[in-house]
């Protein structure tokens, strides 16, 4: 099993659409919401097949001088095999003036 753990930014929440959205997503076992992190349960990773999933976080409340958050990718039993990549707002994954789109595509993971 393969864990995608999405620290969300400050300020923001997952858009409840999405969540389903992403729950219905190919090889996602489940979708949780917690402590500020979205974390997916994926039931595998294949070498060299692309993944593409994306989240919809809506701005519930303005923060000054947001800094990134931190996208972690691992193995949920060896841990050690992650991969990390921070994710931040801008004017390309906007959705609208208060939605912030992130995609995550990925192939495989390499250990840190």
């Amino acid at each position: 099993m393969v864990i995608l753990d999405i620290a969300l930014l400050s300020g923001f929440i997952p858009d409840p659409q999405s969540m389903k959205n992403l729950e219905g997503a190919r090889l996602v076992d489940r979708v949780e919401h917690k402590n500020g992190h979205v974390v997916v349960y994926l039931k595998e990773l294949m070498k060299a097949v692309p993944v593409n999933l994306s989240l919809v976080l809506q701005q519930q409340i303005p923060v000054q001088n947001l800094k990134p958050a931190v996208i972690t990718l691992y193995d949920y039993y060896q841990p050690s095999k992650s991969s990390c990549r921070k994710h931040t707002l801008s004017h390309t994954n906007l959705t609208n003036e208060k939605s912030f789109l992130i995609s995550y595509r990925y192939f495989s993971f390499s250990s840190s």
